[in-house]
């Protein structure tokens, strides 16, 4: 694993902000994504990764490209019951950390590309379990050299 770098970081969220958004959710989040959080508000990554993740989310006093409170708000017609986005990649694509259920912890990659059913019901093109936890996820981006 490569340690991430920021071109742009953040500081830990406060406590006050996690405890927002644990009660918005009505789920509390996973420890090792809260963990991070508290330490590091998320950012823009340096570089490119294995993942294609460029920025991760914060919950504190961040930009609006980098709020978590954003994109709930503008993605919530995409995002599926029980996760929350956490990143997002180039193209707008997300990561999501399922916050609630039986994959409680897991992050998953989605796609931003949405197919319409004969119900009108839309759902991604592409959505993948990428690991089990928050910190697996963080261990397994690794940077790509050019």
């Amino acid at each position: 694993m490569t340690p991430l770098t920021y071109e742009e970081a953040f500081p830990g969220a406060p406590a006050s902000k996690l405890t927002e958004l644990e009660a918005r959710l009505v789920a509390k989040l996973p420890e090792p994504y809260r963990a991070y959080l508290s330490t590091q508000d998320g950012g823009a990554l340096e570089g490119y990764n294995n993942q294609g993740l460029e920025i991760i989310f914060g919950v504190g006093d961040v930009p609006e490209w980098a709020s978590l409170w954003h994109r709930l708000s503008q993605d919530s017609d995409v995002i599926p019951t029980g996760f929350i986005p956490v990143g997002t990649d180039a193209g707008s694509d997300l990561f999501l950390l399922a916050v609630t259920g039986t994959d409680r912890g897991s992050v998953w990659y989605q796609s931003n590309e949405m197919e319409e059913d004969d119900a009108g019901k839309l759902t991604p093109v592409e959505s993948e379990r990428l690991a089990d936890s928050w910190d697996e996820f963080l261990a397994s981006i690794e940077l790509i050299h050019e």
